[in-house]
């Protein structure tokens, strides 16, 4: 099996996962088709297809049909999933082949596959999905309560230790935006560590969404970009510094020129110049830049960088979740309050609680 990238007529980009067969295998095409038409992120798609493929193997290497699965066998795949390979089995004290974030990840994909299809009328998935409500109305997915069925591995969530998202040092944020040679990545690389902005909202901006006067960035969710960037999360004014706009009025002026183009970011030296540029742009100077500074980055850890800074320097959690334009504090939460103990006694001793505490010895 492998999974296939899909252009539509209009431009809209999908994905599909082409069988032995070499036809597109049609529960997954089915469901990935109305997760591209509810407007879920390419990326998106394309993680719920590679998610499926693997399924989709698993269930082939067995020789078991996609709708004559047992829940047996279900949990035997959560179980696979940790190993190796089929004949490694993974120690209590080894490390599994898949991180437990990955593995509910994959899980997610494989609910949404039979809940989909259980909605549809799929006779098989309606008798494997189990919706029960209690409580308030709570529900409860298809695969809840069957984490015991067997012991080499449980369907279902399993638990995952909280970690502090990786960032960078302020060093290691000057190096990578001194190390461009070029305003327009200069520029790139400062907006996302100053703002805390995604790759993906960086690259649908428009020159409207630049009042350079106020000293903000608005961040609007757009469906039609042509460079396929998604403004995941929210939509909202993000505040910027006076050296912000200056490097953004160097970059206007000195590279971008007379380009007819509403798009900030675009092509200046290779591809079609004067286009939008687009993830796989972003990707490659990333990797150029990892060369020139001697460390590895993604782009998505200045975003994390700015917001533990912003939340280990006392900004209130509330306002750090709406400078990330999350739709929940508790997203922001979640994941950027993990202190650590030295966290922990830096605040105490600023409150005085180990000091007086002392007293008492």
């Amino acid at each position: 099996m492998r999974l296939q990238r899909v252009i539509s007529p209009a431009g809209g980009e999908s994905w599909t996962v082409i069988g032995a067969d070499l036809r597109p295998v049609e529960p997954i095409e089915r469901y990935l088709a109305w997760l591209s038409q509810i407007e879920r992120s390419p990326n998106t798609v394309r993680a719920y297809g590679l998610d499926l493929k693997a399924y989709f193997s698993f269930l082939a290497a067995r020789g078991v049909a996609w709708d004559e699965v047992t829940l047996e066998l279900l949990g035997e795949f959560t179980g696979w999933l940790r190993q190796p390979a089929d004949n490694v089995v993974v120690l209590p004290t080894g490390r599994p082949h898949r991180s437990t974030r990955t593995v509910n990840r994959m899980l997610s994909a494989v609910m949404g596959l039979y809940d989909y299809h259980a909605r549809n009328g799929v006779q098989f998935a309606d008798a494997l999905v189990d919706q029960r409500r209690s409580g308030r109305g709570s529900y409860k997915p298809f695969l809840h309560g069957i984490a015991q069925a067997k012991g080499r591995g449980r369907v279902g969530r399993l638990r995952e230790e909280r970690r502090m998202p990786r960032t960078l040092t302020l060093d290691q944020v000057r190096a990578v935006i001194g190390s461009q040679g070029r305003l327009r990545d200069r520029f790139l690389f400062a907006l996302l560590a100053l703002t805390g902005m995604r790759v993906g909202q960086a690259l649908g901006l428009r020159h409207r969404d630049f009042i350079s006067h106020e000293r903000r960035v608005e961040v609007v969710q757009r469906q039609d970009n042509v460079n396929g960037a998604r403004a995941k999360g929210g939509q909202g004014s993000l505040p910027i510094g006076s050296e912000l706009v200056r490097l953004h009025s160097d970059y206007m002026h000195e590279e971008y020129g007379e380009l007819d183009c509403d798009y900030v970011f675009v092509n200046l030296w290779g591809g079609r110049i004067g286009r939008p540029m687009t993830y796989a742009s972003v990707d490659e100077l990333v990797r150029r830049t990892r060369r020139r500074a001697g460390f590895h980055f993604t782009a998505h850890m200045l975003r994390h960088t700015y917001a533990t800074l912003a939340s280990l320097r006392g900004v209130p959690i509330e306002l750090v979740s709406r400078l990330l334009l999350h739709r929940s504090v508790q997203t922001t939460s979640a994941v950027y309050l993990h202190p650590t103990a030295e966290d922990l006694r830096a605040e105490l001793e600023r409150a005085g609680v180990l000091a007086s505490l002392g007293e008492l010895l």
